[in-house]
């Protein structure tokens, strides 16, 4: 039996409200659920990243911008959109930006989570929504040897701490959701990268930047532990995960989604497997004099999903670096990018067929 992949047969003309469509993940879903034959209605505050943005490079249009703290407007949108999904991806999602400006963080990361729960639950339509987190959500523990989702929730700097927030108030809506005949489940990945991400202080972008200047990759914290993995994986396990909860009678769930243990390494050893498969000569590597609290060790345990929904990684560390190679020089050779990416999900798909479990 091949691995789980998201299914046409389930999406296919399914209603689909994303907050956060403008974002790295929210774009590349956006463009997979289309694939799929669903119909997307986006919900964004604007672009998260500046002058280059993969939804621009898409979909080469205007938004209008739309704010999820603006609770009446977000609740009519959704009322009158009839999503049978939501997708919320809209947050705050930069550890630098979370330091600068903590209570904007909050507000997104906190207020925004409960703003789309408490909007869902009047709109008829829905069935399920889906909270997207992350693996920053546990309260660090140096002691244990990986993070799974009964590992206690906190958070030792702003972003963590309203990831938590943000998974405490998706459980807490659980009695209410139960009676509404709706389901919640929240999501939780990290470091996940792919083809398209220019946001600051992450990893990929920062790579890409330094081959094409010739400069210097300066690296925050060389020796930290990571739980890589390519967006594509990470999305089919979202998209897995929502088609198991709409079918499911249990009101709330919630899923890691990180590639094997053994395939969660150092930052400095990635750095160094990209840049060797780039043809591009090694950089200096140097640490960064800027200093926000991170985590030295973020091991992550995806059992759960692997049991329950049957989901595990697709792509190997080659994959996951050749996907990522590829489309940075399709970009840089002005190749239509949407064509391109849609045939890297093709891609995706083919492989997962060759894969036996």
């Amino acid at each position: 039996m091949s691995f789980k992949t998201a299914h046409s047969k389930f999406w296919k003309n399914k209603k689909i409200f994303l907050t956060g469509h403008t974002s790295f993940k929210g774009t590349w879903l956006k463009l997979w659920l289309e694939g799929l034959g669903a119909k997307i209605i986006g919900f964004s505050d604007g672009y998260p990243s500046y002058p280059k943005s993969l939804y621009k490079i898409f979909y080469k249009k205007k938004i209008k911008k739309e704010n999820i703290l603006n609770y009446n407007y977000l609740k009519k949108k959704i009322i009158q959109s009839k999503p049978d999904i939501v997708f919320h991806f809209a947050a705050q999602s930069i550890l630098s930006e979370a330091k600068k400006r903590p209570i904007d963080n909050f507000k997104t990361n906190i207020i925004g989570t409960a703003s789309v729960l408490e909007a869902c639950a009047f709109s008829r339509s829905t069935k399920l929504v889906a909270i997207i987190t992350t693996d920053k959500c546990y309260e660090e523990n140096n002691k244990i040897k990986f993070y799974d989702e009964n590992s206690i929730l906190g958070g030792s700097e702003p972003y963590s701490s309203s990831k938590a927030c943000a998974e405490i108030i998706s459980k807490s809506y659980q009695n209410k959701y139960k009676n509404l005949n709706k389901k919640i489940i929240t999501l939780r990945a990290g470091n996940v990268i792919g083809g398209g991400d220019w946001k600051k202080d992450r990893l990929v972008p920062d790579i890409v930047k330094s081959l094409k200047s010739n400069s210097n990759l300066v690296l925050r914290n060389p020796n930290s532990i990571r739980p890589w993995q390519h967006v594509l994986d990470c999305l089919n396990g979202y998209l897995i995960a929502a088609e198991y909860s709409y079918r499911s009678k249990k009101t709330f769930n919630t899923w890691n989604f990180s590639p094997p243990l053994k395939n969660q390494i150092k930052v400095i050893n990635f750095v160094k497997q990209i840049i060797s498969s780039s043809n591009y000569p090694m950089k200096i590597i140097t640490k960064s004099n800027r200093h926000f609290y991170e985590s030295k060790r973020l091991n992550l345990s995806s059992r759960k999903a692997n049991s329950d929904i049957k989901w595990k990684t697709i792509l190997s560390q080659q994959n996951v670096i050749k996907f990522i190679i590829n489309w940075y020089k399709a970009y840089n050779n002005k190749e239509n990018m949407k064509n391109y990416s849609k045939n890297q999900i093709l891609e995706f798909y083919k492989i997962s067929k060759k894969k036996k479990l």
